[in-house]
């Protein structure tokens, strides 16, 4: 599993993507609302560290079937291994703050404390552990940026387990090489797909139960996401882009005939 080294994280302070993210709701795909992910400097436990985070909510439309204010934070040193998550989660009647203490993290054992907590109590707060390296869900997408696409053949796979709640999710990230993805008639990119097999109770099948575009240059920039969730399929695609700490390069603009 070639990774790049800290050094070479391809991202950086005051980066920030939106998103669309688009819902099958019956046989058509809806907009259901917008992500905005944001990279910054900042410190953990007295310790330099990178943090992202990402905010989500549905549309005017979703809002009256189902509305959603959801903020995830994630923490991780300068060598890239994660430190700190918090979840806060507004969904509907839902809500409450979720935090994840990563106690130990190596290639073979991972060990973490997750707290969750409403405004009136404390629902769990326990230990968790993997025999691999172990992410919050936030977290692999950092992860997944730094791999070295240049050093992986199509179909290299690897385990990882990322904590959700009081489970543990086991995972497998498989390299699909390269692809082209179309945002319109004159802009295309060139990026890496992802396959994510994935063993837990939302996903409607485990196998490729997410697939993941990044794009094929030096930001490695996640282009789209696809999953297949038990409620029905969900997509999320780039808008806009800002703070990059390199050219996106892979982005390919063509020049509409007359």
């Amino acid at each position: 599993m070639p990774s790049l080294s800290a050094q070479d994280t391809p991202f950086q302070d005051g980066e920030q993507l939106n998103y669309e993210i688009h819902y099958k709701y019956g046989i058509v795909m809806v907009k259901a609302g917008a992500a905005r992910y944001r990279v910054s400097s900042s410190q953990y436990g007295h310790k330099q560290a990178f943090k992202t985070s990402l905010d989500f909510k549905t549309s005017s439309f979703f809002d009256k079937i189902f509305k959603v204010r959801d903020t995830l934070d994630s923490y991780m040193n300068f060598d890239l291994q994660p430190m700190y998550h918090k979840r806060s989660i507004n969904e509907g009647s839902t809500k409450f703050i979720e935090e994840l203490f990563v106690k130990k993290h190596s290639k073979m054992f991972s060990e973490v404390r997750v707290r969750r907590a409403t405004v009136n109590a404390v629902k769990f707060d326990t230990l968790l552990t993997a025999e691999n390296r172990g992410y919050d869900i936030l977290s692999i997408f950092s992860f997944a940026r730094t791999l070295d696409f240049s050093n992986m053949q199509s179909g290299q796979s690897f385990p990882l387990t990322t904590f959700v709640g009081k489970r543990k999710v086991n995972m497998i990230v498989r390299f699909m090489g390269q692809s082209i993805i179309e945002k319109s008639e004159t802009i295309k990119y060139r990026a890496f797909r992802i396959e994510v097999d994935i063993v837990d109770e939302v996903f409607n099948e485990s196998k490729s139960a997410m697939e993941i575009w990044i794009s094929d240059d030096e930001n490695r920039v996640p282009l789209k996401l696809k999953a297949k969730l038990k409620i029905g399929a969900a997509e999320a695609n780039l808008t806009s882009y800002k703070g990059l700490k390199y050219p996106l390069t892979s982005e390919v603009r063509i020049t509409p005939r007359k």
